[in-house]
């Protein structure tokens, strides 16, 4: 089924399209990573049982040459200690000085153990190449991890490895999401804690995600480990399924498809002790030094978005704080945005006037604007900028900006406060701007055509309705108004 306002907010409150057979566009099908059946879990009780079973799974990959994903957290920590002699992808960002610390307990792991380290060198080059490939791959906007998990895995291809290993899995089943398992939860209070974006708060048409937690309310209690178990593993889990098929190289997480025979201890999670089995498992293989604190797969996020000024398409608002968005939140952002602009690239046109006395002048240069535009966007002018100019108008601003809303060739109209055209630009990023021809050829117009020629934009000047002006009508009644004394 083809939903792009669902798809969209999806992918922004979850990181995934939730929905199997929900669709961006005809011929588009969108993926996330299958489950493991029940037949294929395995029941674990103790550190034993956990190290009994990974080290299982490492011998059935014997003869291959193994490669690993290898960060400063605890179960790539871990998985390193079954791969002697074998190779290690740690990421690198912004020429080392991103998270030291995680690069120095990398280092640490793979001298440990006698694996050959690599580091994979991460800027936001690596977005601008990688980005339109991953989502031609998945048909759908992904999650930020996916551009450098695609490189970490063509270097290793590179490198002869034939089959790469990655702890994803490890956080979800053993107890690692310790702030999202802080408390028993509402449904109203886990909604908002878990959604990612809120569609609300960006696009123009959201639609509501609230179904989705809905199905987990049992009664009076809200199910928050059901939807964990069940919402985000395929959200944490489809970033390495999709990157590492795009590569073309196969993967493995020993991790996946374990779980805790006994229930999750929660006390012991909400008192220090998130993962409190991986964590004796990391000090029985690292013995000489602390266990390390929980810490996601690094990308400076921050650093890449901190004055992107949001996205400009017609589906987002207007209006988007982008100051209270953190840098997880704009990537989403940015990469829907980018993701279709692939899909479905649109040219935006740009005009503006006081449209006073509203006549077939004006109808006809809206017309033909949106005859050369996918998106007309018309800027009208306020009643101080009209008396700014010397002028007065006829119909106040508000009565004139709504009759211009109600014309279907406006696909959007917005206030224009000054004549600052590059400032324009700067707001809603059109490809061209219309204008009436007797402006043509002016210094002013002249000036404008070149500023907006530097950012990628051109002035089509169309010729004004001979005859017809919102001063001659006003004019006319004037005179006529006159003669009727």
């Amino acid at each position: 089924m083809i939903d792009k306002q669902f798809c969209m907010s999806s992918y922004l409150a979850f990181r995934y399209i939730e929905r199997e057979g929900m669709n961006f566009y005809e011929g588009l099908k969108t993926f996330n990573i299958p489950q493991p059946e029940e037949s294929q879990l395995t029941y674990v009780h103790t550190v034993e049982d956990i190290d009994r079973e990974i080290q299982k799974v490492f011998d059935s990959l014997k003869g291959e040459k193994l490669g690993i994903c290898l960060s400063g957290g605890m179960d790539s920590a871990i998985l390193a200690s079954y791969m002697r002699g074998q190779e290690a992808y740690t990421f690198r960002f912004l020429g080392g000085e991103f998270m030291k610390e995680e690069l120095a307990r990398a280092e640490y792991y793979a001298n440990y153990y006698g694996l050959h380290l690599h580091y994979v060198d991460i800027d936001w080059s690596t977005v601008e190449k990688y980005l339109p490939i991953m989502m031609r791959h998945r048909n759908a906007p992904v999650h930020s991890i996916e551009p450098q998990l695609y490189q970490a895995a063509l270097q290793a291809k590179a490198d002869g490895v034939t089959h790469l290993i990655v702890g994803e899995s490890s956080d979800l089943i053993f107890g690692g999401m310790d702030k999202l398992l802080a408390k028993d939860w509402t449904m109203e209070e886990f909604e908002k804690r878990y959604t990612f974006l809120d569609p609300a708060l960006v696009l123009k048409e959201p639609v509501s995600m609230h179904y989705l937690f809905e199905k987990y309310q049992k009664k009076d209690k809200f199910d928050f480990l059901d939807f964990m178990d069940n919402v985000f593993s395929i959200e944490s889990s489809s970033s390495y399924y999709s990157a590492f098929g795009a590569a073309g190289i196969p993967y493995t997480d020993p991790y996946s498809k374990l779980r805790m025979a006994d229930p999750l201890d929660l006390h012991r999670v909400r008192n220090g002790e998130p993962k409190y089995l991986i964590r004796a498992l990391m000090h029985q293989k690292y013995p000489e030094i602390p266990v390390p604190n929980k810490t996601p797969m690094p990308r400076p996020v921050d650093e890449y978005f901190k004055d992107w000024q949001g996205p400009t398409r017609p589906e987002f608002r207007r209006d988007i704080d982008m100051s209270a968005l953190t840098g997880n939140q704009k990537w989403q952002l940015y990469c829907l945005e980018q993701f279709l602009n692939m899909y479905e690239p649109l040219k935006i046109g740009y005009t503006t006037g006081v449209y006073d006395l509203f006549h077939i002048g004006h109808l006809n240069l809206l017309r033909k604007a949106k005859a050369q535009c996918d998106y007309l966007i018309v800027g009208v002018s306020t009643d101080d900028l009209v008396e700014y100019k010397g002028k007065r108008s006829v119909i106040p601003f508000e009565e004139r900006k709504e009759i211009v809303g109600a014309i279907k060739y406006v696909d959007e109209v917005v206030t224009q406060e000054n004549m600052d055209k590059l400032g324009a630009w700067k707001k809603y990023h059109f490809d061209v701007m219309f204008v009436g021809d007797d402006w043509k050829g002016t210094d002013k117009w002249n000036k404008i055509e070149s500023d907006l020629a530097q950012v990628g934009a051109k002035v089509v000047y169309f010729p004004y309705t001979k005859g017809t002006s919102s001063t001659l009508i006003n004019e006319t009644l004037i005179r006529l108004r006159k003669g009727n004394k």
